[in-house]
């Protein structure tokens, strides 16, 4: 009887990451540049209830090569309508990426990375709404992955 309610709790306790620390952390858009060299990922973390939605942005090389991918920046409480968090992921040209979002709370990105041996610019745009975004975060309108 012990030992059956450590499984439960253990399971349980594995399914709530989030009440302890460790916010969710989703992939919920990608870009590929105009020469399809280089991939922008943007993933949304989530630390609960208390919290605003969080987002990462990684680039790496299209034939990824065993590397791993280039964190570029990150954004706390960006937004891209009243209602809709999220940033949009827009390449300018072959070697630039726009960061595209109305209001952020705080914006950390670089100004360019490394990214399998070229050179990519960040251009952060503040102040671009875009008022197609469905409301709320991200990661609730994108589908889950299955399989492996």
């Amino acid at each position: 009887m012990m030992r059956s309610a450590a499984v439960l709790i253990a399971m349980i306790l594995s399914g709530c990451g989030g009440l302890f620390g460790q916010p969710s952390r989703e992939e919920v858009a990608w870009a590929n540049s105009p020469d399809r060299r280089t991939h922008a990922i943007l993933l949304e973390t989530n630390g609960g209830a208390t919290t605003s939605f969080g987002y990462v942005v990684e680039l790496h090389p299209a034939d990824h090569q065993g590397e791993r991918p280039v964190s570029a920046g990150t954004l706390y409480g960006a937004t891209r309508s009243e209602c809709a968090y999220g940033v949009d992921l827009h390449w300018l040209n072959a070697s630039t990426l726009a960061l595209r979002f109305d209001s952020a709370k705080k914006v950390s990105v670089l100004p360019s990375v490394n990214v399998g041996g070229r050179s990519i610019r960040l251009v952060v745009q503040a102040g671009r709404q875009n008022d197609a975004a469905p409301c709320g975060g991200m990661a609730k309108d994108r589908p889950k992955r299955t399989g492996s």
